[in-house]
């Protein structure tokens, strides 16, 4: 049995960076928290939990501590809540994601309705949403472009979906809108790894994702390699059973954004057991993946 992991995989800059703030902030600090998860893995939360970084959910419930905001940044009223309340704010927003938040800043002072390429439930998208005092909408997919006419719109997405989403959905939007300006606010990391992990698929006869059920980012994985071989996605190495693996030849691994390296290699240990200790490793450097991670 084959075992490739596709590159890029695991934590992403502005996970490392947020991770980094948080236990620099950490260090020899009380009542320290942040609003939500940190990032989007229960096990990365939990082990923040150890270094005394504790996770709240109602900005209300926080008074005259130390909050870090979250790499999905947070919503104008919940940052106005938290300092009402005496906290000092630490900003650990993803800077991909800081710029989304400007642009639907600077798309609505200049009077453009806003559509945001997205989950309305996911918090990245909520933060993005309190940046605009006007008209928005967020669209989840093309089938959902409203039928109206716009004489301008603002469009823009949310940073862990991809492109070919953003592409289809800004076409169906085009014969409805008179001019649309557009700002492409796709991750470059999460590009990278969609394309790292989409050809690594095509090689592999099965995929097996790595990351929490949470993370957008790794949902998407999952879904596109799914739409390419057979697809698990699993956020422990405890998922894995004998049965899932014994009759594939070339396993995929990959891991979302928010998914530390210790759970990649307990996946990879996990399958080594279970087969007795008869897989190799084969190198991936020969998948044509050129851009690289910039910020």
């Amino acid at each position: 049995m084959e075992i490739r992991l596709a590159q890029h995989s695991g934590f992403c800059f502005g996970v490392k960076r947020a991770i980094q703030i948080a236990l620099e902030a950490s260090d020899g600090q009380q009542d320290i928290f942040t609003l939500g998860p940190l990032i989007h893995s229960p096990q990365m939360v939990e082990e923040l939990s150890r270094h005394g970084i504790r996770m709240a959910e109602n900005p209300a419930e926080l008074h005259n501590s130390t909050v870090i905001v979250r790499s999905h940044g947070i919503s104008l009223s919940d940052k106005e809540t938290l300092l009402k309340n005496g906290n000092v704010l630490i900003d650990a927003t993803c800077p991909y994601v800081s710029k989304a938040q400007e642009h639907v800043r600077q798309l609505c002072s200049e009077g453009y309705p806003v559509v945001i390429i997205g989950d309305r439930d996911h918090p990245e998208v909520i933060a993005m949403l309190s940046y605009c005092g006007g008209e928005t909408l967020v669209i989840g997919s093309p089938d959902e472009v409203p039928d109206k006419f716009w004489q301008k719109l603002g469009v823009l997405s949310q940073t862990t979906k991809n492109m070919a989403l953003l592409q289809e959905t800004v076409s169906r939007l085009l014969p409805h809108v008179k001019e649309l300006r557009l700002f492409n606010t796709i991750c470059t990391a999460t590009s990278i790894r969609q394309e790292a992990t989409t050809a690594l698929a095509k090689i592999s006869d099965l995929m097996i994702i790595i990351g929490g059920r949470n993370s957008s980012n790794t949902r998407m994985l999952a879904a596109l390699c799914s739409g390419i071989t057979k697809t698990l996605h699993v956020e422990t190495a405890d998922e894995i059973s004998e049965e899932q693996i014994s009759s594939q030849h070339r396993i995929g691994l990959t891991a979302g954004a928010s998914t530390p390296d210790y759970l990649i290699v307990d996946v990879y240990n996990r399958i080594n057991k279970l087969t007795g200790n008869r897989t190799t490793v084969t190198s991936v450097e020969d998948i044509p993946v050129n851009k690289e991670e910039s910020c």
